[in-house]
């Protein structure tokens, strides 16, 4: 039973470790981050694993070698040209001379095929690593969001238990955010709504890092019929050439035998994993301009905006606190004879906005909005209406 025991704790930490780290099951940011930190990483991971199947297990060049070779000779030169730098010269042109290697492998060289697999690999670190900076950089302002975005689910989740036990859960959220609230009220910089739209800003600035470099790399021609051709995956043996993902390349590499003789061997070779290149980076580029576009209008107008002109939301937020609870303001209508106007709780509704949540906590409460149903976040906010209203700020 103990050994059981440690066993499920051990696994149970490993999950927890990279949860944390990895943050594939955390939810404690809008979903366009999720589009660059999840999605992204997911997408690029798969095309990591593809194109390293192929370049590992399967083959990913042959070259065309003259009879005289055995099958050592034929070996040696797959390699020798696999990790070699081999380079495009039109079916229709004719071959420069041996020694003109300018000529021979120019501009048109093919140089990075051999480290497509680290090149994904490094984009999707890219989309990484802002989440990570967002998770590691939140926890340290004193807040770590996921945990209470646990609780609330634990309560949505817990139809079949007793209510008081779903409603401690939401209490217990609303007092840790009761605590943050009130002992951030004395910084007057909002540093974890600096921090969110930071992160925001590194996942485009990652987009734009990426986006130039596959422009720089393959430099596709922006035209509906060029993109078209690109992303069919053509059967039969005529296909649109492309200087930046060749399949029919050449190769020079020089063969030593004894004494001083020195033979030097040209052979054309297939480059089939090309075709599986081009459409990787193709989708790549694509994904790319649609998650700059996705992100730019997230940072400008949901958040900025909102930021900007969040006094009206908040005023918003606590109308719709007072009337979700003013089943409480009932009770005190008439107290000691005189008719309370629901217009005198306005200065302590906006307190309520400005001097308790403050920029900081309206952004967590949206972030909460996002990632939680209605009827929990209603509790919560009711919750922490009632911790406010015990000692108003």
């Amino acid at each position: 039973m103990t050994r059981y025991f440690k066993r499920s704790h051990l696994r149970f930490d490993v999950y927890t470790t990279l949860r944390h780290y990895c943050g594939f099951a955390r939810n404690d940011d809008d979903f366009v981050d999720r589009l660059s930190r999840y999605y992204s990483v997911l997408i690029f991971t798969v095309f990591v694993i593809i194109v390293s199947s192929v370049q590992f297990v399967g083959k990913p060049i042959s070259c065309f070698t003259p009879a005289s070779f055995t099958d050592a000779h034929i070996t040696y030169a797959d390699f020798v040209c696999w990790i070699s730098d081999t380079y495009y010269i039109s079916i229709d042109a004719e071959l420069p001379d041996p020694d003109d290697l300018a000529a021979r492998e120019g501009t048109n060289a093919v140089r990075f095929y051999q480290y497509v697999p680290f090149i994904l690999l490094l984009q999707a670190f890219g989309f990484f690593l802002p989440g990570f900076l967002w998770r590691s950089g939140s926890f340290r302002l004193g807040i770590c969001l996921q945990k209470h975005l646990d609780q609330l689910e634990i309560s949505r989740r817990s139809l079949t238990e007793h209510p008081g036990y779903r409603r401690q859960l939401i209490r217990n959220v609303a007092t840790r955010l009761d605590q943050y609230f009130r002992m951030r009220s004395r910084s007057l910089i909002p540093k974890l709504t600096f921090l969110y739209l930071l992160i925001k800003i590194f996942y485009i600035l990652n987009i734009l890092i990426q986006f130039s470099c596959l422009h720089y790399l393959m430099n596709f021609d922006f035209t509906f019929e060029s993109l078209f051709q690109r992303l069919i995956i053509y059967t039969s043996t005529v296909r649109p050439t492309s200087l930046q993902f060749p399949t029919n390349v050449l190769c020079d590499f020089i063969v030593r035998f004894l004494g001083k003789n020195k033979h030097r061997h040209t052979v054309q070779c297939v480059l089939p994993i090309n075709v599986f290149n081009e459409k990787i980076f193709l989708f790549a580029y694509i994904w790319l301009i649609f998650l700059l576009v996705c992100t730019s209008y997230n940072l400008v107008i949901q958040w900025i905006c909102f930021i900007v002109f969040y006094r009206r939301v908040k005023d918003t937020r606590g109308r719709r606190l007072r009337r979700v609870s003013s089943k409480h303001y009932l009770d005190e209508i008439f107290e000691e004879n005189q008719i309370v106007h629901r217009s005198d709780y306005q200065p302590i509704t906006k307190n309520f906005s400005q001097r308790y949540l403050r920029c900081d906590g309206v952004v967590i409460m949206r972030l909460f909005d996002m990632n939680v149903d209605l009827v929990t976040m209603n509790d919560l906010m009711n919750d922490l209406w009632e911790l406010y209203k015990v000692d108003p700020v």
